[in-house]
């Protein structure tokens, strides 16, 4: 009889065989869609006008020939390189400057960096 009793205790149910079952499988399994990147980055929203997203578009197919990148870490390098120019050139440039608004920091920034 304690034979009997020690195999129905070792075999277990259907379901505990099958907890186990499933949690082996899950372990071997590859995880679903695109691997995370190596920086994650917070969602933010920025509003741009139809030009601005041409333009973004534009860049992001330029460079996207080149090496995989999305546009959120294009905005991000932008937002980056613009920093780096103001912190060591651009607080000298701006205090002869006048500017009075977006569009002629635009022009200042593109005559700055002109090409």
């Amino acid at each position: 009889m304690s034979d009997s009793k020690a195999k129905r205790q070792g075999q277990g149910t259907f379901a505990q065989l099958y907890d186990v079952q499933e949690e082996l499988s899950q372990r071997h399994s590859k995880p679903l869609g695109r691997p995370p990147k190596k920086i994650q980055r917070k969602p933010t929203t920025i509003h741009l006008t139809q030009v601005e997203i041409r333009s973004l578009s534009q860049l992001h197919l330029l460079v996207n020939d080149h090496f995989s990148i999305n546009r959120s870490e294009l905005v991000g390098v932008a937002i980056d390189v613009l920093s780096h120019i103001m912190e060591h050139k651009g607080d000298k440039a701006l205090a002869g400057a006048h500017i009075r608004d977006l569009d002629s920091f635009r022009e200042f920034l593109t005559s700055f960096m002109d090409l």
